[in-house]
């Protein structure tokens, strides 16, 4: 039977859009020529989905041997904290969902989403049963519980909602934050201010201080030279980190050293901000973000930024998903180690 890279390969796409249209995902934004070349490829390969493997290998009439050859997939349904639009923006989550379906089509699992319904449950678009279910982001326990009506093998990405009961894969903030300003500290950086949220969803959707922020407040703390007008407390977002940072300017207060920027989806308003106001970077200012996406690549200039190894993560989510179909199910906390990619956007001073 072909594979979705075969059938990716011909029709021009990735595999995680063959595998979305296949599965018929209701977030998938595509061209109606793109979904039917994926279907026409499809079907021209002899390609059959989960479903109507599923359907086969059920069906009274086939032969009891040929019931004992067919195996049915596994099926692991992905739930996203944001809702498409904030997905948009914070494409950090958007990229480590692509990069577990990724993980999934190398094991020869089928991926479903899941979605919220008018009354905030998660649903999904079929009646078929789910084996797993990795969950990327923060939720609260009313939507863990929705996860409950599907299987009992819940991992979390990105964030650890109860120790004593889930396998969770977290990155190593302590690390990051250290790097970053070990980083700006060599070069001789000392008024390091902070862009982005203070207070953030903890790990079951409450607002509680951002680790990031909390790691850069106790290590500047500890130096002595923590000063709260360097906080530009802001949200996650582009338009609000343009403001904050011109508020700042605008009062014409001395510009700090250096700038860590808590995510890499802060980076576009800070940058505009700064242009607007003839702020270098790095001349006049030193920037680090946090990601390491597109978003801090492809910047002018291109930002340093902290890589995640969002790979890494969708990895361990998928080993943990293996041992608790093993039965292995003692919860596991696996603390992913982060790197600082530099990329010129702070020199020596």
């Amino acid at each position: 039977m072909a594979t979705l890279k075969e059938i990716a390969h011909i029709a021009g796409v990735s595999p995680a859009t063959v595998s979305r249209v296949l599965n018929q995902d209701p977030s998938l934004s595509v061209t109606e020529e793109t979904r039917h070349r994926v279907l026409q490829t499809a079907r021209d390969l002899g390609y059959r989905t989960v479903q109507q493997r599923y359907q086969a290998v059920q069906a009274p009439e086939e032969a009891e041997g040929q019931k004992q050859q067919e195996t049915v997939e596994k099926r692991i349904g992905i739930a996203q904290m944001f809702e498409k639009q904030q997905l948009l923006e914070d494409i950090y989550y958007l990229m480590l969902k692509n990069v577990l379906d990724e993980v999934c089509f190398e094991r020869r699992w089928s991926t479903v989403m899941l979605f919220r319904n008018d009354q905030g449950h998660f649903v999904k678009n079929d009646d078929l049963p789910l084996d797993g279910i990795v969950a990327i982001g923060r939720f609260t326990q009313t939507e863990i519980d929705d996860f409950h009506c599907y299987t009992e093998n819940v991992v979390f990405l990105d964030s650890s909602p109860d120790e004593e009961k889930y396998c969770s894969i977290v990155p190593n903030y302590r690390l990051a934050v250290e790097q970053i300003l070990d980083c700006f500290w060599q070069n001789g950086y000392e008024r390091v201010a902070y862009i982005g949220s203070v207070y953030t969803f903890g790990a079951q959707k409450e607002l509680s201080m951002d680790p990031r922020f909390y790691y850069y407040k106790n290590a500047l703390l500890e130096k002595g030279v923590f000063q709260d007008d360097l906080v530009f407390d802001c949200e996650m977002n582009a338009r609000s980190s343009y403001a904050a940072m011109k508020a700042y300017l605008e009062q014409g207060k001395e510009l700090p050293e250096g700038i860590f920027a808590a995510s890499d989806v802060v980076a576009p308003g800070l940058l505009k901000a700064l242009r607007e106001y003839q702020v270098r970077v790095p001349e006049k200012i030193g920037i680090i973000t946090f990601n390491n996406t597109s978003l801090s690549q492809f910047a002018e200039p291109p930002l340093s930024s902290v890589e995640v190894f969002p790979r890494e993560n969708a990895d361990a989510a998928a080993i943990c998903m293996e041992l608790l179909w093993q039965k292995k199910t003692h919860p596991k906390q696996i603390i992913i180690s982060c790197k600082l990619e530099e990329r010129g956007s702070v020199t020596k001073k």
